[in-house]
């Protein structure tokens, strides 16, 4: 009578694995939107963990429209007052900003252990933040991207390059 649909699932088994972890952290996030996106990127993409620092009192992580798959349920969020003592003590520091001496996303190496640090959707990291990353890095576009979108893109390029690592690695 009908017809079966199949879903199509990607397994987590299928994903490249390997050795670190990666965790994003956002500063002063203010719209729950993209705080959404943010958390089904980060489930997506195999992030460990997110970091809310001082996030706006709308954002309800348990009530985000824009995340379905209700990803705080699979990756811890911590909401705090300063992000950089929730970071990993051995994961270095990632800013993600539009800043002159940041490396472009296509030529950054990731590290093994990173925790990705995102400013606000209308803003910029703060400078204490800033001053303690040990890397920056921007996505080269015509205009700046949300942060949602941004995340998904760091997010998307790490898993990519420890991908091609794999497959190099693979070959011999």
């Amino acid at each position: 009578m009908g017809k079966k649909i199949e879903r199509r699932v990607q397994r987590r088994a299928d994903l490249p694995g390997g050795r670190g972890f990666a965790c994003v952290a956002l500063d002063r996030p203010s719209d729950p939107v993209n705080v959404g996106h943010v958390l089904r990127a980060a489930l997506c993409f195999q992030a460990r963990m997110i970091i809310l620092g001082q996030a706006s009192g709308d954002i309800n992580i348990r009530r985000l429209p824009t995340d379905p798959t209700r990803a705080y349920r699979h990756v811890p969020v911590l909401e705090v007052d300063d992000l950089l003592e929730a970071a990993p003590r051995d994961a270095d520091l990632v800013a993600v900003e539009i800043v002159p001496e940041a490396v472009p996303l296509p030529g950054f190496t990731h590290p093994e252990r990173a925790c990705y640090v995102f400013g606000p959707e209308s803003g910029s990291i703060s400078d204490g933040i800033l001053d303690r990353c040990t890397h920056q890095v921007r996505v080269p576009t015509a205009v700046s991207l949300n942060l949602g979108m941004t995340v998904g893109l760091v997010l998307y390029d790490r898993l990519a390059d420890r991908w091609r690592k794999g497959a190099a690695t693979d070959d011999g």
